[in-house]
Parts: C-alpha cells; structure tokens; sequence
C-alpha cells in the first residue's frame, strides 16, 4: 500500500530520528537526527554517535556541539550518546522517502522538543557554521 505523501512530509521535519543502513562510507546502520529541511527538499541532520571521536577533543569548537543524548530520555538508546552536531550532512528528501518506502530508513523517535530548542541555540551560536547554512537548516 502506497503512503500519502503527507505522511511523509509528517515525518521528514526537524528532530525526527531516523534509523538508515544507506550511508556508503560507513559499515553499519546509524541513527540520525533531521535538523533541518528547505524549501528546495533538501534535509539538513547530524548524526548520533555512542562515543565523541577522540580526533574531536583537542578541537573546542567541535566538542561545544557535541550534545548529550540519554538512555534516560530516548529508549532506543542502548546507553548514553552524542548527538555529533558539527557539520550539518545533506541528503536530498526523495533519498529518505525511497528508504522509508524500501525499508532502508526506519522512523524511531522524536528528540524532545527541549532538546531540539538547547541544540538549535548551540549550533546558532557556533562559528562552525556559514551564515547561509545557519539560516537554511537552523530557523524555521
């Protein structure tokens, strides 16, 4: 049974988790956060990480967004990870439908809207970032 596409615009909005075995360069599936989708269908998100990489703590800048995700607050979590928000990655929306579609991408929680609030004042405040990527992926 094919979905409306409202559905799946339900689901591709800022701070849904998402779960997807797609991304090339890594062995493994890995959950994802969506921070942000434009006008032109493009979906801005970061992903979590069970460890901050040990290349990023000699980096302040980089550790600065490194958010902490609880086992407490988000169920899926196996223990306590970072939500790794220092580059914003892009996938085009139709990338991430045709994985919900085929089972790729799997829809797993929502980050709390507090959490979402505490990351979007992190990243806007970051030097990071571009103005324009600021402005794309992290207001409304």
């Amino acid at each position: 049974m094919e979905l409306p596409a409202q559905i799946y615009d339900d689901v591709i909005k800022r701070g849904q988790i998402l779960h997807s075995d797609n991304f090339v360069d890594i062995g493994h599936g890995k959950f994802f956060v969506i921070i942000g989708v434009t006008e032109d269908c493009v979906v801005g998100f970061f992903f979590i990480n069970s460890n901050i990489n040990s290349f990023l703590y000699d980096k302040p800048a980089q550790m600065a967004v490194q958010y902490p995700m609880r086992k407490s607050d988000y169920s899926f979590l196996r223990y306590d990870s970072f939500l790794c928000a220092n580059k914003v990655l892009k996938l085009n929306k139709t990338e991430i439908i045709a994985g919900l579609k085929d089972n790729s991408v799997t829809i797993i929680d929502e980050m709390k809207p507090e959490h979402i609030t505490e990351v979007l004042d992190m990243v806007r405040n970051s030097d990071l970032f571009k103005e324009i990527e600021k402005k794309r992926f992290f207001y409304e």
